[in-house]
């Protein structure tokens, strides 16, 4: 028998470890009926205060939206578990969902540490699917559709929420799939990255692609501003797509030799306008704060001699401080003639934000028929009948995947 879903009294948001101030403030800002309620590295709860004219973009009982650059995925909670034997754990949760119209069941830690430090990456971990595992057993006796564990949602699905806070912590909860990153479990994309990847910058363009469907392939020019030693060019190439890569140190020797990789060994400042003619996506990503970023943007897309119809901008946030800014940048962006204008950080971000602009939504279309361009997992249909798994990552935290040696990288 299906029963209804409790009225939310708690939302859960997961961010960056070391995000959580500016995570707070961002969601209290926009929320003024939400409290901070309970805190650890990376995780967040916020009580929803009683309130006569709630907003009408919130929606906490049928659709909870939270607005945030920082938050990486959203729910409501439904108990906290703690302090138990492992039995009695899975025996609890199995009772507090049952009837629950649920389609999928996510399981995931929060992050141990910043995301690239000593190799740490936030793919979905051992014990998360161990746990998941074992809670597959307990869930599915009976049920008519079985749940599965840690696939990509389809848009709208209501997705089951386990956090492991600490290992006998977790909090359960619920949420829609409103938005891709709530499709994806822990607010984290399904990457297959390459086993020789060569920098972290791979993992920070093969989400941002992901989170703003955007399609680039054979028949896109692309300049990228600090670009050694060549993460993001490794994987444009790979979708076929030509590089213009802007900076003065070297390209890893297998970028370099690519034959749609032309490196310009200069800063943006210095690179004439025309050279840029055939552009018509420009990237950004340098060790500067993000006004900086903005001025090499800027005296690009304003130029007459370029087209650059679609922005991505990796944006430095040298002080927490700057977080306060971003609808200023947003706005300056907008200001360049650009539509369409999204922030997120995203999970495989350090301490900078991704903004992604487009003169027009249709900008995001790809001019050939190659989307997925090898950085994601083939998933089709949201509800395809693939056995469960063959839209997970590969990679587990602490795999040693080799990553070539990042000395000169400009930012990435």
């Amino acid at each position: 028998m299906t029963v209804s879903f409790p009225q939310p009294q708690f939302l859960f948001a997961v961010c960056q470890n070391g995000a959580e101030g500016v995570c707070k403030q961002e969601v209290v800002q926009h929320h003024p009926d939400l409290r901070l309620a309970y805190s650890r590295p990376g995780f967040l709860t916020f009580k929803i205060a009683a309130a006569d004219d709630q907003s009408p973009t919130t929606g906490w009982s049928d659709h909870p939206t939270l607005i945030s650059t920082f938050a990486r995925t959203f729910g409501v909670v439904l108990q906290r578990f703690g302090n138990a034997d492992l039995k009695e754990q899975l025996a609890g949760v199995a009772e507090l969902v049952q009837g629950l119209a649920v389609e999928h069941l996510h399981v995931w830690q929060r992050d141990e540490a910043l995301p690239g430090d000593r190799g740490f990456e936030p793919f979905p971990t051992v014990l998360a699917e161990e746990v998941g595992e074992q809670l597959l057993a307990v869930l599915n006796v009976n049920r008519s559709t079985p749940l599965e564990l840690n696939r990509v949602a389809g848009v709208g699905q209501r997705v089951l929420d386990v956090i492991l806070v600490q290992p006998n912590e977790w909090l359960v909860g619920w949420h829609t799939a409103d938005s891709i990153p709530q499709r994806w479990p822990g607010g984290v994309p399904p990457l297959d990255p390459p086993e020789e990847m060569v920098s972290r910058a791979w993992l920070k363009l093969a989400e941002a692609l992901e989170w703003g469907r955007l399609q680039i392939g054979p028949a896109d020019v692309c300049v990228e501003i600090g670009s050694s030693p060549g993460g993001a060019a490794q994987l444009l190439l790979d979708r076929g797509a030509t590089v213009i890569a802007v900076d003065p140190a070297d390209m890893d020797e297998t970028i370099a030799s690519h034959p749609n990789l032309h490196h310009l060994k200069k800063r943006g400042k210095h690179v004439r306008k025309a050279e840029l003619a055939e552009a018509r996506w420009l990237l950004v990503d340098v060790n500067v704060a993000p006004n900086y970023t903005l001025d090499t943007a800027e005296e690009i897309v304003t130029s007459a001699k370029t087209n650059i119809r679609g922005l991505i901008l990796t944006m430095k946030l040298t002080d927490w401080s700057l977080a306060e800014h971003i609808e200023g940048y947003r706005q300056r962006v907008r200001n360049w003639g650009f539509k369409v204008i999204r922030t997120r950080q995203l999970a495989f971000n350090r301490h900078e934000f991704c903004l992604i602009a487009l003169r027009n939504r249709y900008d995001a279309r790809a001019t050939n028929s190659r989307g997925d361009g090898g950085a994601t997992k083939k998933r089709g249909d949201a509800r395809a009948t693939k056995k469960r798994g063959d839209a997970r990552p590969t990679k587990k935290r602490g795999d040693a995947r080799a990553t070539k040696k990042r000395s000169g990288e400009s930012g990435q």
